[in-house]
């Protein structure tokens, strides 16, 4: 029998993306294909421009997770000095309001995606009047989760300037200099953003539920709130079955305390650089190169960095449901509560005395290659960087869109790829893509 076929341009994502599935006689998808085919070129743009240009370009290669961007962009050249022999020296405070500001940015992004992406596709599945305050444009929750995302990224702006696209990251430091008021408004929206996230969306205090080690431990204590609304929905959909991809997983950076570099293959095992690979073949149907560490194919984002930071609660989850669409979104959510508690300890810690910027050496007399590694929202982001006397001679960017939705090589499907197959539902299998990603443009850099 003829094999079906479903070319799906899916909506609801950040730029352009075609789903390709095939299935068998009844309906169930036995292979799928990500295509991404329109060609951006900022690894071309950059070549032979001005190092210190690069800070003003590369946070405009996503509008969602520029800041991002520019911390793998500032990484890479403050590692470019050190590999040149220059001591370059940031202090705490620069330290800790980078990691804030782009916190920042991760927190906006799953409040967003949660709410705009993630549960506005159950209400097709299941179109109850219980759940019409999700719908969007006019639903209460939908409209709260944009004030509420509005607002914690106003943190980038109070130290960064603007958002997006901010540049105020710098090597040596930041541009700001912050006063104590700016202190004082920063904590307040982290407060008021925590009590949103423990009243609307896990019911419960953040310490009472991040002390949490399983599924029903928190269906039992929670009094309610969005996050119980997905997870029954889930289950009444039998989203804890699907989506299971290759259970490899990847986080290339820290993030003090509560992410933790390291591997995860059949074992977890410390990263190693050296190990990930773009592969140079076609796939010939998408313009995008897989990456691979140690030759596998890796997932990242918040469900890899809850199990490579030995999460008991996720820990727990993955060994019941595995790596499935419950375990995945979940696993988003709960980097909300993780890093808001996080914060209010970081904003704490910085002393306005020091200084914000120590200028270092001049940019051009740099040489050399050198990487920067960040976490974005999506997951891990490697800026690698060559240089001549302050030059770009070349730019390669391997960002977590390519982890997640980059296509097959000749061994290994790719990450979401592997986790469609198997799904009887054309909504099902777009919904277990959007778990994993939302941005093809960051796909298509």
């Amino acid at each position: 029998m003829k094999k079906q076929i479903s070319n799906l341009s899916l909506n609801r994502v950040e730029g352009e993306v075609e789903l390709k599935l095939q299935k068998d006689k009844n309906g169930v998808i036995e292979d799928a294909f990500i295509t991404a085919y329109n060609f951006r070129g900022f690894e071309d743009i950059l070549k032979g421009k001005d190092l210190l240009d690069t800070l003003v370009i590369t946070p405009r290669i996503c509008g969602i997770c520029g800041h991002s961007h520019l911390t793998a962009n500032v990484n890479a050249i403050e590692n470019l000095y050190r590999e040149n022999g220059f001591n370059i020296e940031v202090t705490q405070k620069a330290k800790i309001i980078r990691q804030l500001t782009q916190c920042s940015e991760i927190i906006q992004n799953h409040i967003k995606w949660f709410y705009l992406f993630v549960m506005p596709d159950f209400l097709k599945l299941d179109p109850s009047e219980k759940f019409v305050e999700y719908r969007p444009f006019t639903g209460k929750h939908w409209k709260n989760a944009l004030k509420i995302s509005s607002d914690i990224i106003k943190i980038v702006a109070i130290f960064g300037g603007q958002w997006p696209h901010t540049s105020y990251s710098l090597p040596g430091g930041i541009t700001s200099d912050p006063l104590k008021t700016d202190l004082v408004e920063a904590m307040s929206i982290v407060d008021s953003t925590l009590k949103f996230v423990e009243s609307n969306i896990i019911g419960i205090d953040a310490e009472s539920y991040l002390s949490m080690a399983d599924y029903q431990e928190f269906m039992n204590k929670t009094s309610g709130g969005s996050l119980k609304d997905f997870i029954e929905l889930s289950f009444k959909n039998g989203m804890e079955k699907i989506g299971k991809s290759y259970g490899h997983f990847i986080t290339v950076s820290n993030v003090y305390p509560c992410i933790q570099e390291a591997v995860i293959k059949k074992k977890r095992c410390k990263f190693n650089i050296k190990k990930v690979k773009e592969v140079k073949e076609s796939s010939g149907y998408s313009i995008v190169q897989p990456v691979r560490y140690d030759g596998l194919p890796m997932e990242t984002g918040p469900l890899a960095r809850r199990l490579t930071s030995n999460t008991d609660l996720f820990v727990n989850l993955n060994s019941v449901f595995s790596d499935s669409y419950l375990v995945r979104v979940w696993a988003r959510v709960d980097e909300i509560v993780r890093i808001l508690v996080n914060m209010k300890d970081w904003i704490s810690k910085i002393k306005l005395s020091e200084k914000s910027y120590i200028k270092p050496k001049d940019y051009k007399l740099l040489s050399g290659v050198a990487l920067g590694l960040t976490e974005a929202a999506r997951g891990s982001l490697i800026h690698r960087i060559e240089v001549s006397k302050g030059k770009i001679v070349d730019y390669n960017i391997i960002t977590p869109t390519v982890w997640n939705l980059g296509p097959r090589c000749k061994n290994y499907r790719g990450v979401a790829e592997k986790a469609i197959v198997g799904i009887d539902n054309d909504l099902k299998a777009q919904m277990v893509l959007r778990s994993f990603d939302v941005c093809s443009v960051c796909l298509v850099h």
